[in-house]
Formats: C-alpha cells, structure tokens, sequence
C-alpha cells in the first residue's frame, strides 16, 4: 500500500486539485463526538487509582498526598473542560484512507457516489512529517474495543504517575530552586496539564472498532492547534510556550479560513501540495455514480499541470 486516498465531493476535490493544497480541518467539527476525547476524562480516575494503590509522597498548593494529586486534578480538568467546550483545544486532521473503492467512503465523503477520491503519495507525506522540527504526524489509526481502550488509558496513566513521583523535585532543582514557592505550584500545573493534552492528541490515533471497515489514516498536528486570535491573527511576534508552540502558531498565523455552512462555520488551514515535494498526487478515482468522462479530466489534468496521474473508475455496484 503506496497511495492514501481522500474521498470528497466534486467541489472539495476539485477544490484541492484546483488550489493546489489539500484542507487540515478543525477535528471538533466532526461527526464523530468522541475525537479528541475517546481517553478523557477517564485518564484522570486511572491515575488516582493507582496512586491509591502505590502511593507516593507528593504535594501540591500546601496539600499532601491524595488530597494533593485530587487538587491538581480537579484544577486541571477544569482548565481541559472549559477549553474543549469553547473549542479553544483542537486540532486540525485531513483523514485519508488505504482504500480507493470503497462503498461507505464513496456514501459518506463523495457526494453518495458522485464524487471521486484522489490517492496521495503515503512516502512524501512521511517525508514531510519526518523532517527536522516538523509539527506534522501521519499515523495508521488503530481500532479498538473498549477493553483495549481501558488498556491504553491504563499505559498512559502509569507514565502519568512515573512522571508525578518526581516532578516537584526537578522542577526545584532545575527551574525554582525553591520548594515552597508558588511558582513551583504553578509548574507543577503547567506540566501536567500539558502532559494531559497530549493524551487527548495521541488519541487521535485511536477510534472504537465499529469504524474498522474505513482503513483511516490522518494527518495531523503533533501539538494542539490554537484559534485565539492574539495568536494567529496580525504580525509576526515572538511567542513562548510548550514544545511545538511557536512553529505551530507560525504555521497558523493568518491562514485559517472557513466553510461556512446554514448553522455554523468550521474553521480549516490549507496545506500546499508542494509543500509534499513534486508529483503528490498520483491516482484519481471516479465514484460509481459519477457522470465525468475520463476524457475531460485528462484534459483537466493538463491544464492545471498535473503529471502521470492514473484515471480508474469505481468498480463498486452503488444505484
């Protein structure tokens, strides 16, 4: 398997081939509600449970031990839920599959049918996620059943921990040098709330079994995306934050459009096709219930220089 594959819409395909750029949309506007949120809030039970079984001295706004840990995560998850019911925490996924004929892609994505879906080169898009300080993932996504969602809540909840047993003390040693000061508190908050929206993008990566059938792969950002317009709207400024921060606030900076729809308006950032090397696009597919002529889109092909690009049509029985 050489080639991904993204099914839409004449117009949204059309649109990609016409621009030269593929749309990265905000993932919160999905059908699927549980995107970003499929390991959350449970992530944070797991954790407590299992200091309560191996419990670890630890402190944090003048509390010890449990009471701590349930302060820091109880201050934490209102930070996370007010972000994620403004939206404020997203990120931006253009989703591909390893399947070029596929009935409920073609029902779902491309107009019932009528659309086409384009195969993309899987190598240059993991060239260009692979290059030095990219902000850029490409990951398979793994189906799962709620036993293995458990599992995977579980394995991050044990790096949680291991991370909590000694935090206080490197951040003191390395940052404060002072353990009562408030600002040890303070990034004892930053660090763990950081390490839990990473969580939350990490399971992108992840979706419930009954999807299996898709064959998804995405493109995504490796930190979350930021819409506060302070940020990425106006002139170039220097910006500090977590690890990803300002390479992804400069990718941001001006460029996020909208598809405007009758009740809402969905933000999205296009990516040019070059930004992939030369010769991305290497398949289209025409849907089964498609009108267009091998012969025009030949012509199409031509005269927005697309070169050596295979033309099939659907083999899928769709009325």
């Amino acid at each position: 398997m050489s080639l991904l594959y993204h099914y839409g819409s004449n117009q949204k395909c059309f649109g990609i081939l016409n621009d030269k750029a593929i749309r990265m949309s905000d993932i919160r506007k999905s059908n699927d509600y549980e995107e970003l949120i499929l390991l959350y809030p449970d992530i944070f039970e797991e954790i407590f449970m299992l200091y309560e079984k191996s419990p670890f001295e630890f402190r944090y706004e003048n509390k010890n031990g449990g009471s701590a840990l349930l302060e820091l995560i109880d201050s934490t998850r209102y930070m996370i839920d007010k972000q994620l019911e403004s939206e404020e925490f997203t990120n931006f996924v253009v989703c591909f599959s390893e399947l070029p004929d596929l009935l409920s892609q073609w029902r779902g994505y491309a107009g019932n049918g009528q659309g086409i879906s384009i195969g993309f080169s899987k190598k240059l898009i993991q060239k260009k996620c692979s290059e030095s300080n990219s902000v850029f993932r490409l990951e398979k996504v793994e189906y799962i059943t709620e036993r293995e969602r458990e599992e995977i809540v579980g394995k991050y909840a044990i790096e949680a921990i291991e991370m909590l047993c000694d935090l206080r003390e490197w951040i003191v040693e390395n940052m404060t040098h002072d353990d009562s000061s408030s600002e040890t508190d303070n990034l004892i908050m930053f660090n763990f709330q950081g390490w839990i929206e990473s969580v939350l993008i990490e399971s992108l990566k992840y979706k419930k079994i009954g999807f299996k059938e898709e064959k998804e792969w995405r493109l995504f950002l490796n930190t979350q995306a930021y819409k506060n317009p302070k940020w990425v709207v106006g002139e170039v400024q220097e910006m500090k934050g977590p690890n990803g921060f300002s390479a992804t606030i400069s990718l941001l900076r001006n460029k996020i459009c909208f598809n405007i729809s009758e009740n809402n308006i969905s933000p999205y950032f296009s990516l040019k096709l070059s930004e992939f090397g030369a010769n991305v696009v290497k398949e289209i597919w025409i849907g089964p219930k498609s009108q267009i002529s091998s012969q025009d889109l030949h012509l199409y092909l031509e005269q927005n220089n697309y070169k050596d690009v295979k033309l099939l049509f659907s083999q899928t029985s769709f009325r």
